[in-house]
């Protein structure tokens, strides 16, 4: 389990879990270096520098080059070269450093394309091809479960891969083209109900269905799993799938929105669902709490109240 002598390293630390985690961890008193961009893990120098300064014992790896299906489709070489070299220096410097435990995320989104109207079980998650809209990006953060299983079969490193559900809430990234559904309706609603604009266009027919995670029951969930230690991988996730129209209905409603809504059926929608089991994370003893509406009304409201300094990248 986690020790109060611990000293834990958080990469991606300005993103939307890495922020949340960092606040969690430094209120229960751990000692927490967090970076982000700032740092550009590419280079694998910055890299062992941030290593052999701060000699963590447990890592917390959230770092990567994200977007949402416009970003993934259209800078696709990006998306693999930059998170291939992030996960390979990061881990690499683990090894080098006997860092005791990791605690890697990964990506729903790189299941296999065939399973997408089946039921989703971590055995599965190399099994296959991922969603052509975001297959450079799956592809790199695959190999991050792949080179961590080969460093544990060689060395004393433990790990943890984790499978989130579509994660969701306070410092998201914001950005009009490059954010992720979520983030990405919030933004357009809002910005139509200040700019009294009479419409909001959402690519897809609406019909694709997702699992939404807020970000306070995900931590819980990372929490948890760090303090057992628990090794492999874990789905994390709610069990209930919610469409993309159904979601845009709580967004508008949340926002005020009163214009209308039209979907853009000329674009791609992604992956049509994903479906989680959970039944790892529920013998551990964890179920989410909060409910989706409540969710997305907390997001809508901490957006509204940061507009102005929300991260847009």
């Amino acid at each position: 389990m986690l020790k109060t002598t611990d000293r834990i390293f958080v990469t991606g630390g300005t993103g939307l879990i890495g922020t949340n985690l960092t606040y969690r961890l430094r209120s229960l008193g751990y000692e927490v270096l967090s970076v982000g961009s700032e740092q550009d893990l590419r280079d694998q120098s910055v890299t062992k520098k941030l290593f052999s300064e701060f000699k963590p014992t447990v890592v917390y790896h959230l770092a990567a080059k994200v977007g949402g299906i416009f970003a993934n489709s259209n800078y696709k070489a990006d998306f693999y070269s930059d998170n291939v070299l992030i996960n390979t220096h990061v881990v690499n410097a683990c090894a080098s450093h006997k860092v005791r435990y990791v605690f890697a995320m990964g990506t729903g989104c790189a299941y296999p394309k065939r399973l997408e109207s089946e039921v989703l079980y971590e055995r599965d998650f190399l099994d296959g091809v991922p969603e052509v809209t975001n297959d450079a990006y799956a592809y790199a953060k695959r190999g991050l479960l792949v080179h961590l299983q080969a460093l544990a079969e060689s060395t004393e490193v433990q790990y943890l891969y984790c499978l989130p559900a579509n994660i969701y809430g306070p410092y998201d990234n914001y950005h009009p083209k490059h954010s992720h559904v979520v983030p990405g309706l919030i933004r357009r609603f809002c910005d139509a109900v200040d700019q009294n604009e009479p419409v909001v266009s959402i690519w897809g027919d609406g019909s694709a269905r997702r699992d939404f995670l807020y970000i306070d029951d995900c931590i819980d969930a990372m929490m948890l799993l760090a303090e057992r230690e628990a090794q492999g991988v874990f789905n994390v996730s709610t069990n209930v799938l919610t469409s993309v129209r159904d979601l845009a209905h709580e967004v508008c409603s949340a926002s005020g929105f009163r214009g209308d809504v039209i979907y853009d059926t000329t674009q791609p929608a992604g992956q049509m669902q994903r479906i989680f089991d959970s039944s790892k994370m529920v013998d551990l003893g964890w179920q989410p709490k909060i409910s989706f509406t409540d969710g997305i009304g907390k997001t809508v409201n901490w957006f509204r109240e940061n507009r102005t300094k929300v991260r847009e990248r």
